[in-house]
C-alpha cells in the first residue's frame, strides 16, 4: 500500500482511493497516545509525592520561592473543581470516568495522522488520572504550585496537562477548520 502524503491515510490498491487509517490500528499512533498519557500521569504523581513530603514538615507549609516574586511550592488540598468549586466526590469521580472515556472514543474515532489530537488527549487522560488517582485515594486534590504573582489558585502537574490538552485540541479542530474548504 502507499501512504498519502499529509493525509494518515493508504491508497487501496489500484483504485486510488485514500481511505484513513484508524489511530488505534497504528501502533505510532497508539504509542504516542499511551506515553503522553504515562508520563504524564508519572510526571504529576511523582512531583505530588515528592513535594508534599519535602514541605510536611514546614512550619507555613510553603518553600522558598522557586523563582522569586513568582514562584513557590505551597501545599494545598482541594476537595472540589477547578477553583475549588465544591462539588460531591461521586459526581467528579463519575464526570472523570466520563471524561476518560470519551478521550479513548476521540483517539479511537481519529486518524493515525492528527498526532496534535493523539498528544492533546494523552494529556488529558494522565491528567485525568492523575486527579482521579488523589481523590479516590485521599477524597482530595493535591495541589502545589503557586504562582503567586498573579494571585492564580494553587494548581498541579495534572491541571497544567489538562489545560494544555484542551489547548492542543482546540487548536488541532481549528487548523482542521481551516483546512476544509470553503
Amino acid at each position: 500500500m502507499m501512504t498519502a502524503r499529509g493525509t494518515g491515510g493508504d491508497r487501496d490498491a489500484g483504485v486510488g482511493v485514500v481511505r484513513a487509517v484508524p489511530a488505534f490500528k497504528s501502533i505510532g499512533a497508539v504509542a504516542t497516545f499511551l506515553i503522553v498519557a504515562a508520563a504524564g500521569l508519572a510526571a504529576d504523581l511523582a512531583s505530588k509525592n515528592a513535594v508534599f513530603a519535602a514541605l510536611a514538615e514546614a512550619p507555613k507549609r510553603s518553600s522558598d520561592p522557586i523563582i522569586p516574586g513568582i514562584l513557590r511550592f505551597t501545599l494545598s488540598e482541594n476537595e472540589g473543581i477547578a477553583f475549588g468549586f465544591p462539588v460531591p466526590a461521586p459526581v467528579v469521580l463519575a464526570a472523570t470516568a466520563l471524561a476518560i472515556a470519551v478521550v479513548i472514543v476521540l483517539f479511537a474515532a481519529s486518524t493515525r495522522a492528527d498526532r496534535t489530537l493523539h498528544v492533546g488527549l494523552g494529556m488529558l487522560m494522565g491528567g485525568s488520572i492523575g486527579n482521579a488517582c488523589d481523590r479516590i485515594a485521599t477524597g482530595r486534590v493535591r495541589d502545589f504550585i503557586n504562582v503567586y504573582i498573579i494571585r492564580y489558585p494553587v494548581f498541579n502537574i495534572a491541571d497544567v496537562l489538562l489545560v494544555v490538552g484542551v489547548g492542543l485540541i482546540l487548536l488541532r479542530l481549528i487548523r482542521q477548520r481551516e483546512d476544509q474548504p470553503a
